[in-house]
């Protein structure tokens, strides 16, 4: 019997950070670090800037491959073939 109590885990103490739901994949994201800053200051410049939700998750997507992000951007505007209007060089 001493051997099961044992074996029962406390409800006295917090949960351990191992034993925590890990985070949600948004808040993954918004941690992200890039040479150019963090992903959600990138992320709301670009959308600033008139960038559509698909194109920047295609950025994003370049981002991570390790590209710099003006690169990212032209790579992502060829590919498409669209950009938004008035939009200036990012480098």
């Amino acid at each position: 019997m001493a051997t099961m109590r044992a074996r029962r885990r406390s409800n006295r103490f917090f949960p351990a950070a191992r034993d925590l739901p890990s985070p949600r994949a948004e808040q993954h994201r918004r941690s992200e670090m890039f040479s150019e800053g963090c992903w959600h200051s990138i992320r709301v410049s670009l959308e600033m800037r008139g960038w559509s939700p698909p194109h920047i998750e295609l950025i994003h997507n370049q981002l991570r491959q390790g590209w710099p992000l003006s690169l990212a951007v032209r790579q992502v505007s060829i590919r498409l073939g669209t950009c938004p209007m008035r939009s200036k060089s990012l480098g």
